[in-house]
C-alpha cells in the first residue's frame, strides 16, 4: 500500500471513530458544563488532528496555522475572563441567569464561605412578577406587576446603609420580601408601628445556621436593643439538614465567584437552555383551593406541595439548636430576643369559611401542631425566649377577606406584610398577640 493510501485510511477512519463518538454524545447528552467544555476542548483539538491529515499542505505549516489560531482565541479568552477577574464584567447579567438550582447561577450574588452567597453591595434589580408557583405551573411574568428591589452594602433589603438599629429582624424570603415594594416589606411596617429604626437582616435561600451567621456577623454590631428571629416552618428544616454538606461542597470562595461571573461558564450555559415550551406541574393543579375577599371576588390560589410534611424530633431540634445559641448571644449582651413563627399558606387557609378547597388531594392534608412543638420546645430550653404565633393573626385577617398569601406563590401579599408586622408589634407591646385582635389593613 502506498503511503498516501495508508495516510489517507487512517485520516477517514479518525473521521469514522469522531463522527460515532458526536453521534453517542448527542444521543446521551451532555449533564453538566463541565463535561460540554471538556468536549468542546476535545472536538477543537481532534478537528485540528483531522485538518492536519487530509490537507496537503507541510505538517509545519499546519503546524503553524495551529498554534496561531490557538493562541489568538487563548489571547481573547484570556481578555475576557480578565475583565472578570477586574470586576469589570458579569456575564450572568449579559447573557441572562442560568437557572440550575445553584444559587450563585444568578446575577447579583457571590460566595460566603459561611452563608454559602450573599447578595452584592448596592445590587438592584427590576423585573416583572412571576410567583414561584405560577412558574411551575407555566403562569408568564405579569409585565403589569413589576418587582423592584435593592440592598444595602451588606447585601440586605434596606434602603440606606445602616450603622445602628433599635431592631434587628433576622429571616429568610419572608423577611426580605422580594415581591414587596420597600415601603410595605414587614419591616419597615414594624419601624413605623414601633416608630424605632429597624434593620432588615432577612435573606432569601438562608436556614438556621446561615442566620446566626448573619446575626453575629451583621446584628450585633448595630448594637439592638431588639433581635426578632422569624422562623419559617417550610423549609428552615430541610436548610438546617443540608447546611454542612452544602459548606462541604462549596469550595473555594474566589474560583466560586470567578466561575459563575465568567464568559465561559456562561456561554456554555447558553447550550443547556431548553427550548422546550413550559410544561405545567400537574400535581400543583390538584393542590388548589377558591378564596373569597372582602370585595365577594373569588381568586385561585395554589399551595406548595410539601406544606404538610411531618417534623421529625431530630431534625425539629437540629433546626432550633441555632435559635437557642442566638437566645444567649443576645441574652449575654441585654437585648431582648423574640421568636415570630412564619406559617405556611394552607395553615392559616385550610379552615376558613371563606375559602373551598377544591380537590380530593387537597381535601386530604392535615395540619400539623408544629407551632406548639417549637414553642414548648423552645421554652424548655430557655423559658426567657419570647414567642409568637404569627399564624391566628393571618388567619384573622384572611377570615375577613384580606388575602395574606399571594395566589400564585408562598410568600405575603403586601397585606399579609401588614398583618405580621402588627402581630410582632403587639408582641412586642403586649407580650402575645392574642391578647389583642389584629388590625384591619
Amino acid at each position: 500500500m502506498r503511503r498516501d493510501d495508508h495516510r489517507g485510511v487512517i485520516a477517514f477512519a479518525t473521521l469514522a471513530v469522531f463522527l460515532a463518538g458526536s453521534a453517542i454524545l448527542l444521543l446521551t447528552g451532555v449533564t453538566t458544563i463541565r463535561y460540554l467544555l471538556d468536549n468542546v476542548i476535545s472536538a477543537y483539538l481532534l478537528g485540528w488532528a483531522l485538518y492536519g491529515m487530509f490537507n496537503r499542505m507541510p505538517l509545519s505549516e499546519t503546524g503553524t496555522r495551529f498554534l496561531l489560531t490557538t493562541g489568538s482565541l487563548l489571547f481573547c479568552w484570556v481578555l475576557a475572563e480578565g475583565a472578570v477577574l477586574l470586576g469589570l464584567v458579569d456575564y450572568r447579567v449579559l447573557f441572562g441567569s442560568y437557572e440550575s438550582g445553584t444559587a450563585l447561577s444568578v446575577a447579583g450574588r457571590r460566595f460566603d464561605k459561611e452563608l454559602l452567597w450573599r447578595h452584592d453591595p448596592h445590587y438592584r434589580y427590576e423585573a416583572p412578577y412571576q410567583g414561584n408557583i405560577g412558574r411551575a405551573l407555566c403562569i408568564p411574568p405579569d409585565p403589569a406587576r413589576t418587582v423592584a428591589v435593592r440592598y444595602d452594602r451588606n447585601g440586605f433589603r434596606n434602603a440606606r446603609d445602616l450603622d445602628s438599629a433599635e431592631i434587628v429582624v433576622i429571616g429568610d424570603s419572608y423577611m426580605e420580601g422580594y415581591f414587596t415594594p420597600d415601603e410595605r416589606v414587614i419591616t419597615t411596617r414594624l419601624s413605623e408601628l414601633q416608630e424605632k429604626s429597624v434593620a432588615n437582616l432577612g435573606h432569601s435561600g438562608y436556614g438556621p445556621q446561615q442566620e446566626l451567621v448573619v446575626l453575629q456577623r451583621f446584628g450585633f454590631p448595630l448594637a439592638p436593643q431588639t433581635v426578632i428571629w422569624a422562623f419559617f416552618e417550610g423549609n428552615d428544616f430541610l436548610d438546617a439538614e443540608r447546611y454542612e454538606e452544602k459548606v462541604l461542597r462549596s469550595g473555594n470562595g474566589w474560583w466560586q465567584d470567578f466561575w459563575f461571573r465568567s464568559l465561559s461558564r456562561n456561554v456554555s450555559a447558553l447550550l443547556f437552555r431548553s427550548e422546550q415550551p413550559c410544561t405545567p406541574d400537574e400535581s400543583l393543579k390538584e393542590l388548589r383551593a377558591e378564596f373569597l375577599d372582602s370585595m365577594h371576588r373569588t381568586t385561585t390560589v395554589f399551595f406548595a406541595s410539601a406544606e404538610v410534611e411531618r417534623v421529625s424530633e431530630p431534625t425539629l431540634r437540629k433546626a432550633v439548636a441555632p435559635i437557642i445559641r442566638a437566645a444567649q448571644l443576645c441574652r449575654d449582651r441585654n437585648i431582648r430576643f423574640l421568636v415570630a413563627f412564619v406559617p405556611e399558606k394552607f395553615r392559616v387557609y385550610h379552615d376558613l369559611p371563606n375559602l373551598a378547597l377544591s380537590t380530593a388531594a387537597i381535601r386530604q392534608w392535615h395540619v400539623s401542631d408544629l407551632p406548639g412543638r417549637l414553642q414548648r420546645l423552645l421554652a424548655d430550653a430557655d423559658p426567657r425566649i419570647e414567642y409568637v404565633d404569627l399564624t391566628p393573626a393571618l388567619k384573622t385577617a384572611a377570615r375577613s377577606g384580606i388575602p395574606t398569601y399571594l395566589a400564585d406563590d408562598t410568600h405575603w401579599t403586601d397585606e399579609g406584610n401588614l398583618v405580621a408586622a402588627d402581630a410582632i408589634h403587639r408582641a412586642l407591646q403586649k407580650g402575645s398577640p392574642a391578647e389583642l385582635p389584629p388590625r384591619n389593613p
